[in-house]
């Protein structure tokens, strides 16, 4: 695995088994891709995710990371409604802000309708038959797989790691879901705001014991971080979160030029459940 830029020892050591057994940034072989990039053209629409949020509001609690499952069955219809809404979008369209807020919710919202699919019968969603990888998930006209909308559209065509903190896999140690929509009007500030809920909580982003600890997600899509071709790309992980930290973590940071003692947190994959 090629390293994209010269990095340090404890960079270099960094890039453990695990990520590089993660999915790879690689673009879809397919029509969709046409589509995204003509709405990057010529797109002057925006999409309507206001009955998404109001789902999201009613259900979701952002600053303990968990869902209410069982409510948001009740209300399931109204799920079913919305991605309706994002099977008949015409992709071309939209403009590119406007397509990225659309596939971080659809990927979002087509987790969430993945485990009510299954609920209450799981612990996480790794229990369920490949999760990531069947291809059942309608948008704009395309039937995809959770993996393709993130590895395979998100991340090749966007180019932004600040996905990886607003994608949700329906884990406790995923981080936390948002209670809102993307959209394409709001959409930098609300990828910056998330970004910095994240990594300014200690469940993800801490310094214990002289070391720092990152978020997991940083382990598995190091390459995002790291590569010269995504945006705020960084030479060294620690340099990344700098930014959006607490004050302990940029001064422990800063204190060794950038290049800490640094470690990857553990990873809890059962069911961000409220219930449980």
């Amino acid at each position: 695995m090629a390293l994209p830029r010269p990095l340090s020892i404890l960079a270099a050591l960094l890039l453990t088994a695990v990520a590089c057994s993660a999915p790879r940034s690689e673009l879809l072989d397919s029509p969709i891709v046409d589509e995204l990039r003509q709405g990057w053209d010529s797109g002057d629409e925006s999409f309507d995710h206001s009955s998404y949020t109001t789902l999201l509001q009613a259900h979701v609690d952002p600053d303990a990371g968990t869902v209410d499952y069982a409510g948001l069955a009740d209300n399931a219809n109204d799920l079913n409604a919305y991605l309706a809404s994002l099977a008949a979008v015409d992709l071309t369209t939209l403009p590119r802000d406007e397509q990225l807020a659309l596939l971080i919710n659809a990927y979002n919202a087509y987790t969430l309708r993945l485990i009510l699919d299954h609920y209450p019968g799981i612990d996480s969603i790794r229990d369920i038959s490949a999760p990531w990888t069947t291809e059942r998930y309608d948008v704009g006209g395309y039937t995809l797989s959770l993996d393709q909308i993130e590895h395979n559209l998100i991340r090749p065509l966007y180019l932004d790691p600040r996905i990886h903190f607003v994608v949700n896999c329906a884990a406790v140690d995923c981080p936390h879901l948002a209670d809102f929509a993307f959209t394409g009007a709001d959409l930098e500030d609300q990828l910056e705001d998330r970004t910095r809920a994240i990594l300014s909580n200690p469940k993800f982003l801490r310094v214990e014991d002289g070391r720092l600890y990152l978020p997991k997600v940083m382990d598995w899509y190091q390459a995002d971080f790291l590569s010269d071709e995504f945006h705020g790309s960084v030479d060294r992980l620690p340099e990344y979160v700098i930014p959006y930290a607490t004050e302990e973590v940029r001064g422990f940071i800063t204190s060794h030029d950038g290049n800490p003692p640094a470690t990857f947190l553990d990873y809890d994959w059962s069911l961000n459940d409220t219930a449980q």
